[in-house]
């Protein structure tokens, strides 16, 4: 998806399991965590949040509106021309009080909240009411898709309106019923593993993360700008690794963009023996000589995964900076990093890259 329109990432929100929703830090802080299931974070929801509101609010709608929040805020973005967000799962913690409450009162007498705070679209339009948003409101539900699904529908809104600010967030949360489910079907560990050591596993099988992750994004720069999103591209279930290479390259050839141009690329390998194969070949095959950066370490692994894939390679280009936490290369980092490539994968299903550069143009003051 390329276009005359450039895709500025003016401002990003995050929270996940690391302590990464201070913009100001990057990676300084690292949490480790033994139970295969990594929960966000959080900070002082207080000050993002009015008090009276936020008691009404389920956790992961907390943990949303102040990602939310925090990206209008470091946007300098009062309020967004339109709000698109993507989740695989939703909000399962309060869809499974929702369901059992129908079970145990026999749909008699039940509480209205669970079932509006279990809604897909009830974070879309939390922040649109938070924020007096009336422009455009859409959420995608689309599992390993959810995000990039999304992020392709606001890229094509800046293409028609360049000056317009549009909200883009993903959220997934690590419920107790889905780890159950996912746990039957080996997408994550039986055996219980540190997280900082998963790569080192060697067996079949990730472990559950969660995090919301909000991006403005703008066809016109501004003094907040982290980066330009280049280019997005997806690629369902390939036949193999060939395939997969195939896929890549013809990405980057359509983007006027050589092997050699990429500074660094971030791998959405999943410590999973079984899934990890094609992207293991393609990192050994194509990539070999880059720097290779890996994330889910951090996050775990989940459907909307790559948000946070996508906010490290932005704080990247913006910190100019590799912290040794994510670096897994004994290649030399180049000292000016330019050009980032993101290659993530969810189940060996779903296949996106991303083409982030370092913002060349010159930046004029937010509005």
């Amino acid at each position: 998806m390329t276009g005359k329109v450039q895709h500025f990432i003016n401002g990003i929100g995050i929270i996940s399991p690391q302590k990464n929703f201070d913009n100001q830090q990057f990676l300084t802080e690292i949490s480790s965590y033994h139970d295969n299931v990594l929960n966000c974070v959080t900070p002082d929801f207080k000050n993002y949040i009015n008090p009276i509101q936020l008691r009404r609010l389920s956790r992961m709608l907390r943990v949303g509106l102040s990602a939310a929040i925090i990206c209008m805020r470091d946007a300098r973005v009062t309020t967004p021309e339109g709000i698109i967000t993507a989740t695989g799962y939703g909000f399962l913690e309060e869809t499974e009080k929702f369901l059992r409450e129908v079970f145990d009162r026999q749909e008699k007498q039940l509480t209205p909240t669970f079932f509006m705070q279990g809604t897909y679209n009830a974070l879309a339009g939390l922040v649109a009411l938070s924020t007096k948003c009336m422009g455009y409101n859409n959420t995608y539900v689309s599992k390993g898709f959810a995000f990039e699904n999304a992020m392709q529908d606001a890229m094509m809104q800046v293409e028609n309106n360049a000056t317009a600010n549009y909200l883009v967030g993903a959220f997934d949360e690590a419920a107790s019923v889905q780890y159950i489910i996912n746990s039957r079907e080996h997408h994550y560990k039986r055996e219980h593993i540190n997280s900082l050591s998963l790569f080192e596993s060697n067996t079949p099988g990730s472990i559950q993360g969660e995090g919301a992750a909000f991006f403005c994004i703008s066809g016109t720069p501004s003094d907040t700008t982290w980066c330009v999103l280049k280019d997005l591209r997806i690629t369902y279930k390939p036949e193999n690794a060939e395939t997969l290479i195939k896929s890549l390259t013809e990405f980057l050839s359509d983007n006027k963009t050589s092997f050699d141009e990429i500074d660094a690329w971030i791998s959405g390998i999943a410590g999973d023996t079984e899934r990890d194969v094609l992207i293991t070949t393609l990192g050994k095959s194509l990539l070999n000589k880059t720097p290779q950066i890996r994330f889910k370490h951090l996050c775990g692994e989940y459907c909307t995964a790559a948000s946070f894939a996508l906010w490290l390679g932005a704080s990247v280009l913006k910190h100019q900076y590799i912290p040794e936490i994510v670096y897994a290369s004994a290649l030399k980092i180049p000292q000016e990093l330019n050009t980032i490539l993101i290659v993530n994968q969810y189940m060996n299903r779903n296949y996106s890259f991303y083409l982030l550069q370092k913002n060349q143009v010159p930046r004029y003051p937010a509005t």
